[in-house]
């Protein structure tokens, strides 16, 4: 459009936008016609300072939101702490495991199981057992689990947490951590439920890792390493990793495996992975028994939101012990029998630090077992010893 006055010649050229009032009206002939023209990428002062302002609102409100999540979480961790402490840091869990079908066909003595007690009739006598808690027959895997949950919270508070699976050769150990399948054990659980509760943790970020081991004869293998690191044909001293415990107390094994695992499908194909690679062998009692320890570990690395937030690391613990054995039972011989005598052993050194522990001893023989001292950062915090046993098997192990 051009604009004339006299000589001059403005040419304006319209935004976008623009504005056009006419007026019926005509003098002369001549149509009046009035523009306006605005520049919408202009943004007028008075409306960026209320954007300005309520954007300033807005941070302030999500910065008091952060600090009301971390008082919050400090009393949750305060309440756990104390549950935790009222129900005792060691805890021991009573199992019993549903009769196999080879095993219909005896006579066992009777058996009653409350919430917390046992009690078994054998021999012409009658003894009662207290537990922290007693799983019936008909006990669910999710069941067992659900007692762990609070437990696994606490590891990611920054605490160490062991899980342990103790009982005789052939009563399910092995069922309670690992499962199948269709009824996933304790392990697999723990695995999923971790993932699950970093993700709705909006107050701290988590990172997880992984390793597994086991301890054989007094050995202690790399379940996670390249197998050409561990060729059968070579001396066993050349799988047996270096136990290092620095001034701090924390244990450190050189050379172990470690992988970092940023989703639950990954670590559980570490897992499965491990624990082919773990020693079975057949007896009398099981047609795979466990020869040794297996020791599944998962590094928790926890950072607070705020600037200021140290990192916090914590280890979980979860193990599927090798089962005690009887030889009359079992029927070992030869390497058999090595193996099952070496595994009453560390059972019997782990019974006495727990015992120390549990008397709070000054002096507490960790050193007696490699698998006690595998765990020595992790017993005197916070356990959880899960027992599973036959009922007619109780009264004879008491």
């Amino acid at each position: 459009m051009l604009l004339s006055n006299g000589e001059d010649q403005t040419q304006l050229l319209p935004s976008e936008t623009e504005t056009q009032v006419s007026n019926s009206d005509s003098v002369e002939g001549l149509l009046l016609v009035s523009k306006v023209y605005t520049d919408v990428a202009v943004v007028p002062e008075q409306q960026n300072n209320e954007i300005q302002h309520l954007i300033s609102n807005l941070q302030r409100e999500v910065e008091e939101l952060r600090l009301k999540q971390r008082v919050v979480d400090g009393k949750r961790r305060q309440a756990l702490s104390k549950i935790l402490d009222i129900k005792g840091s060691i805890r021991v869990f009573c199992r019993i495991r549903p009769n196999l079908s080879k095993e219909k066909r005896r006579n066992y003595e009777p058996v009653s199981a409350e919430s917390e007690r046992v009690r078994v009739k054998f021999g012409g006598t009658r003894k009662e057992f207290a537990f922290d808690k007693v799983f019936h027959q008909d006990t669910t895997q999710e069941s067992v689990f659900v007692e762990l949950e609070p437990i696994l919270r606490s590891a990611m508070d920054g605490h160490n947490v062991c899980v342990f699976a103790y009982g005789q050769t052939g009563t399910g150990k092995t069922f309670t951590m690992d499962g199948t399948n269709e009824q996933l054990g304790i392990i697999p659980r723990a695995i999923e439920e971790l993932f699950c509760q970093a993700s709705m943790d909006a107050s701290s970020s988590f990172t997880f890792s992984m390793s597994m081991l086991e301890v054989y004869m007094g050995h202690v293998r790399d379940l996670l390493s390249p197998r050409q690191s561990c060729r059968t044909h070579e001396p066993l001293i050349k799988c047996n990793l270096n136990i290092q415990t620095d001034p701090k107390g924390l244990v450190e094994i050189e050379g172990l495996s470690e992988v970092q695992i940023s989703e639950s499908a990954k670590a559980r194909w570490w897992y499965n992975k491990g624990k082919r690679f773990r020693s079975t062998s057949w007896t009398n009692v099981n047609q795979a028994s466990s020869r040794s320890h297996c020791l599944t570990r998962i590094n928790i690395f926890r950072r607070g939101d705020s600037s200021e937030a140290k990192s916090e690391t914590s280890k979980l613990w979860m193990v599927d012990l090798g089962g005690s054995e009887r030889l009359l039972k079992t029927g070992a011989r030869g390497l058999t029998l090595d193996e099952g005598c070496a595994i009453n052993l560390s059972l019997s050194a782990l019974a006495d630090v727990l015992a120390a522990l549990k008397r709070k001893r000054c002096h507490v023989p960790y050193r007696n077992s490699k698998l006690t001292q595998l765990l020595r950062d992790s017993l005197g915090m916070i356990l959880l010893s899960s027992l599973n046993c036959k009922y007619n098997q109780l009264l004879r192990r008491k």
